[in-house]
């Protein structure tokens, strides 16, 4: 898990980078303008109008410059507040869609999800194009919560790319009658990875992004002794 200080961004923005290219070139532009008045002819004076339009320009393009600055500043504050506020999930109740999961590099997926009655599933996975990754027939479910692994492959053994896929379960009885399947499962927030763009619960051994909330319910306070 990242610890708090780690959240700050510790990277130098591209407003910066632009303010020392605004400098080396600023300094080029004297040199070049302070030789063209040592050498200019005094018959031929240099056009004032044209010297001052350059200056205006230099200007505005500092202005503009600084601007940025403090707009990449703000952003900065912006993202270490939302990373802080996210560590008052922990300990919270938290209903998440389980039809969506993220797969890691290297890692499997779990999709959450609640059966009526025990039978069997048509399983399909699809990226978030909506493309059929991976698909599989009359797997055996049983009735309750539980959850279907998928180890990130598609149906010829390639590794899919990181990213977030959705399951459709279409599941039937020993009667070929349709079962009711909720995708949506609750659970309590154990932990926070703020170490990815979008920050990560850990909900029941899973990590679930903060985008898959649904809603969330006050930790229970209990009184001690």
């Amino acid at each position: 898990m990242t610890s708090i200080g780690s959240i700050i961004p510790q990277t130098s923005g591209s407003a910066s980078k632009d303010a020392d290219t605004l400098v080396q070139n600023y300094e080029t532009f004297l040199t070049i303008l302070t030789t063209q008045l040592q050498h200019q002819d005094p018959m031929d004076p240099m056009d004032s109008n044209q010297f001052t339009e350059q200056l205006v320009q230099f200007s505005g393009v500092e202005q503009q410059i600084r601007s940025n600055e403090q707009l990449e500043n703000l952003a900065n504050m912006m993202t270490s507040s939302n990373a802080l506020g996210v560590l008052n999930f922990v300990g919270t109740t938290v209903t998440i869609d389980g039809s969506r999961a993220v797969l890691g590099e290297y890692g499997s997926a779990s999709f959450a999800f609640d059966a009526e009655s025990e039978g069997t599933a048509d399983i399909t996975i699809t990226n978030e194009n909506g493309q059929t990754i991976y698909s599989q027939t009359e797997v055996p479910i049983s009735q309750g919560n539980q959850a279907f692994r998928w180890d990130g492959t598609d149906n010829a053994g390639n590794r899919m790319s990181r990213g977030t896929y959705s399951i459709k379960i279409d599941a039937t009885d020993t009667n070929e009658d349709p079962i009711a399947i909720e995708t949506d499962t609750t659970g309590v927030v154990e932990n926070v990875d703020i170490s990815s763009n979008e920050p990560m619960l850990l909900v029941g051994g899973q990590l679930i992004p903060t985008s898959q909330i649904k809603s969330v319910a006050a930790a229970v306070q209990t009184e001690t002794e």
